[in-house]
């Protein structure tokens, strides 16, 4: 999932809920740390625990690397 912002952040959520191990990029280490250490994205969902199967990466290639169905979400 190439989005740690809202959207991204979401759908990468209903994907491991629903079994898949996802890897979501964001482009703020900060960000990568939250989410990796504390499962939270608190900027975006701030009151949401992300499931273990979610973690981040601040390189793209990573998160891309094996994926059989990528994503990206744009803002506005």
């Amino acid at each position: 999932m190439l989005s740690a912002g809202s959207w991204g952040t979401t759908l990468a959520k209903v994907l491991a809920d629903a079994g898949s191990d996802v890897t979501i990029h964001a482009r703020r280490p900060e960000v990568v740390a939250e989410i990796n250490v504390r499962h939270q994205n608190a900027r975006y969902l701030p009151d949401v625990v992300l499931p273990d199967r979610l973690r981040a990466t601040a390189d793209p290639l990573e998160a891309l690397a094996g994926a059989r169905h990528p994503n990206t979400v744009e803002g506005p």
